[in-house]
């Protein structure tokens, strides 16, 4: 028989389901990442549907089935307001929201992510950087995962010269182990292992120049896309 299960935690994604529901994911504190079944979210008269909006931190009662849960109640706790006047800072928001959902198994409990997304947000909110902001909570969500790249030398022999890009082989590949495409400057993973290093609050003091974060970003998104496609 279905039981009552109190929670809160952040929506990362909702899909339309049927003619007026929508299926919520959640990401609770005790249960990770969990899909909800919210009847009638989609009905004007319906606050759910306006309580579990995308990157709201809410809290949940529901019943707790095998699968898709039910929503009994929803509370809202903090919507972020600072965040959805700014598109490019809501797009960084949404975007971890997102990938969060993508790589994190349903069911299992991960604290970590959920506290490591709060402050995101929450330095969003305060004026971090979502560029710079961005690439290290990518970085420390896939090590949250336990998905986190090889930033240390060549995967297979430690070497640190002649250095690639290999999302197979979860990191660093040099060319006298099979590495192949663009050499990857010292400088970019030497960014990558500090921005995994340091709190997330102070990444934003770091100085970057463009190049550099958009090589370190396709990097680390072309190992999410690998993980996400197997």
């Amino acid at each position: 028989m279905p039981r009552l299960t109190r929670d809160r935690g952040l929506v990362l994604a909702t899909k339309d389901f049927a003619e007026t529901d929508r299926i919520v994911t959640f990401l609770a504190e005790r249960d990770g990442k969990i899909p909800i079944l919210v009847k009638g979210a989609r009905r004007l008269s319906s606050s759910a549907g306006a309580v579990l909006d995308v990157i709201n931190y809410a809290e949940v009662i529901y019943y707790r089935r095998g699968g898709l849960q039910l929503l009994r109640e929803a509370s809202l706790l903090y919507p972020f307001p600072r965040l959805r006047g700014d598109l490019e800072r809501l797009e960084a928001a949404v975007g971890a929201a997102a990938l969060s959902a993508g790589l994190l198994p349903e069911g299992q409990e991960n604290r970590e992510v959920l506290k490591l997304l709060l402050r995101f947000l929450r330095g969003l909110e305060a004026g971090l950087s979502p560029k710079i902001g961005g690439l290290a909570f990518q970085v420390k969500l896939l090590k949250a995962v336990g998905l986190g790249p090889h930033l240390q030398g060549c995967v297979s022999c430690g070497r640190e010269e002649e250095l690639t890009w290999s999302p197979e082989r979860g990191g660093l590949l040099c060319r006298k182990c099979g590495g192949t495409g663009e050499d990857i400057p010292p400088r970019v993973w030497h960014v990558l292992l500090a921005l995994e290093r340091l709190p997330l609050r102070v990444s934003g003091n770091l100085k970057l120049d463009e190049a550099t974060i958009a090589i370190a970003r396709r990097m680390l998104d072309d190992l999410a896309e690998w993980h996400l496609a197997h």
